[in-house]
């Protein structure tokens, strides 16, 4: 296993960004050796500006691992699912251009809660819309992926789908859309935080698809919710699966960024070496 951090552990939807190499150079002061980058930090996305952050973190020692990204999938009208393929397709591109091994992609949800504060306070769940059900959203889901497929394998980046509300909301959705897409292109990132309820039984069942991992952590409370994460527990499943991938941290607490990703590498480093 080797210990990264996603930037968003130091940028929680609130205030503004830093330029992306600032960022970079916060995750390896901390002493990671890899970096997820999520995608709202990005300045822009010209191929000349890909090569220069290519580059940086070449130079100070980085492996960008992965790219996080926002996609939503739940839209029953084809040509608005069409348009988020084509979204997925680009930041594809952007990894590949990167060297970056995967992206985190959602199934997505249907928007029936429009604020993310609400659907948190409301354990993730939503109602579907109107005239439409689950099985339906499921298959947009797969049928969408099953078109990417081709673009990224092409490019050799794996779709790691997140278990992050909407259908991922529990195990049997993520394991019931990467059955269904039926590729080793499309695999689960196991977020040890987003399963509030029988967080560890749902993270086994998620396990055998497992490509990649979110480690929470909650120093200061949480910003949304707090879960008290047993990762003792958590990584000898790991190791019992013989789980070898990345572990991104995602920092969400109060407490102030630095400090809390630095408890946070103190922790994690203790389990991968």
């Amino acid at each position: 296993m080797r210990l990264g951090c996603s930037t968003y552990s130091f940028w929680h939807f609130r205030g503004e960004t830093k330029p992306l190499k600032e960022y970079l150079d916060k995750v390896y002061s901390h002493g990671f050796s890899g970096v997820e980058i999520l995608m709202n930090h990005f300045e822009t996305l010209e191929p000349s500006y890909l090569a220069e952050i290519k580059r940086y973190a070449f130079q100070i020692g980085l492996d960008i691992y992965a790219i996080s990204i926002h996609n939503n999938f739940v839209k029953p009208q084809e040509s608005e699912r069409e348009k988020e393929i084509e979204n997925v397709k680009r930041w594809i591109e952007v990894a590949y251009r990167l060297g970056a091994k995967a992206i985190r992609i959602n199934s997505g949800r249907w928007g029936t809660i429009e604020s993310f504060d609400e659907l948190m306070a409301n354990r993730g769940l939503e109602p579907p819309l109107p005239g439409y059900d689950y099985d339906e959203a499921f298959e947009w889901v797969i049928d969408s992926l099953k078109k990417l497929i081709p673009f990224a394998a092409d490019r050799g980046v794996v779709l790691a789908l997140e278990n992050h509300w909407g259908l991922t909301r529990d195990a049997e959705g993520v394991v019931k859309i990467i059955e269904g897409v039926g590729s080793e292109w499309v695999r689960a990132l196991m977020d040890t935080g987003n399963f509030i309820e029988n967080t560890y039984g749902q993270l086994r069942k998620i396990l055998p698809y497992t490509i990649m991992v979110h480690a929470k952590t909650y120093y200061g409370g949480g910003e949304w919710y707090t879960l008290d994460l047993d990762y003792d527990k958590i990584f000898t499943m790991l190791r019992e699966a013989q789980f070898k991938g990345w572990i991104s941290l995602e920092y969400e607490g109060k407490e102030n960024y630095d400090s809390g990703v630095k408890k946070s590498f103190e922790l994690l480093s203790k389990y991968v070496r």
